[in-house]
């Protein structure tokens, strides 16, 4: 076998005569493989180069990034240093404003407790002379040679003094409702019968300015639980601004409804209206609104406030409704039945 192949190789002059491969065939192998090797380095070389180049430029783009990201860090910390400082100044600012409103609640508390005093004393105090003078009027009026002159003093003095004892109260109610919860005096009322008493009470102050009343709605036999002398000043005020801020002549329109639990009172007047900036300060104590009385009449700038406040007293609640120049409608609703424990 060894033989044939020996034979093989000398026919194809791929052997010498002696039996060994020839020197050429040899260099050739080796040169073809230094050359591969060589060109498999090459390849390596230049792979590893580009990896190199590739992992470099990703280094120096993620090293500017970090970079750019600390700087930016750092200018946010410096921001939020300068912030943090700033805010420690305005804590520091605040507190001292806090301390200081918290001093100012606390005189102003001690001045307007010492203005709720001096405002009940002055109010009862006042009430002694205005009940001395009514007295001594009432004495006066006794003696029967009075001049015409003399009764229209009287009659003048006695309105001073009503209206002072009117104030007085006022003053007192304002003060009583800031200061204390109400003590109510809740019994069952019938509607019908409490109108028709209680319009009596204005029939000389209309016939004084030819005013007319007109009562309207389904009122006669309602029945309400509530604090009948509340509902009556509530009315009381109502009423008396109506006939002071309407002209005379005109007429003045009551309705009382039920509605549902509550009953809607309702009082017109034919007066001048109120605008609406009025409108948007009218329930506050002593304000003083654009519209005077038509005939002279004394306001003190109470009465409105104190109807809000009655009607709160009572559960219920009051509106306007108003243009001007056309007259203003007050519109009043109250729970039919009160409970104590409402309130």
């Amino acid at each position: 076998m060894y033989g044939d192949h020996l034979a093989a190789l000398q026919a194809t002059n791929l052997l010498s005569e002696d039996g060994t491969i020839s020197n050429w065939l040899v260099l050739l192998l080796v040169a073809v493989i230094l050359v591969g090797a060589y060109l498999l380095f090459r390849l390596y070389t230049r792979r590893t180069k580009i990896q190199r180049r590739v992992l470099q430029r990703k280094v120096e783009k993620r090293t500017s990034e970090i970079s750019k990201q600390k700087e930016e860090l750092e200018e946010q910390s410096e921001k939020l240093q300068k912030a943090y400082e700033e805010i420690k100044v305005k804590n520091i600012a605040i507190e001292e404003a806090f301390e200081h409103l918290t001093n100012s609640f606390s005189k102003l508390s001690d001045v307007n407790r010492e203005k709720d005093g001096i405002i009940s004393i002055v109010a009862h105090d006042l009430r002694t002379p205005l009940n001395n003078i009514e007295g001594l009027i009432q004495l006066v009026s006794m003696d029967g040679n009075l001049s015409d002159d003399q009764k229209d003093y009287i009659k003048k003095i006695r309105s001073v003094v009503r209206h002072g004892n009117e104030m007085i109260r006022d003053l007192l109610d304002i003060n009583q409702a800031k200061n204390q919860k109400p003590e109510l005096k809740i019994s069952a009322l019938q509607l019908g019968e409490f109108v028709n008493a209680w319009q009596a009470n204005f029939e000389k102050s209309l016939s004084s300015k030819n005013q007319t009343l007109k009562l309207d709605g389904n009122y006669e036999n309602l029945q309400l639980q509530t604090d009948q002398g509340l509902l009556s000043r509530i009315m009381d005020n109502l009423m008396s601004n109506a006939i002071k801020f309407s002209e005379k002549g005109t007429s003045i329109h009551i309705s009382l409804n039920q509605e549902d639990e509550q009953l809607i009172l309702k009082i017109t007047d034919e007066g001048p209206g109120i605008s609406e900036q009025d409108q948007q300060k009218m329930f506050k104590p002593f304000t003083r609104l654009t519209a005077i009385p038509t005939d002279g009449e004394p306001s003190n700038g109470l009465g409105l406030s104190i109807i809000k406040s009655l009607c709160k007293q009572l559960g219920g609640k009051i509106k306007v409704e108003s243009e001007l120049g056309k007259g203003t409608t007050f519109i009043v609703t109250i729970p039919m039945q009160l409970e104590a424990a409402t309130v």
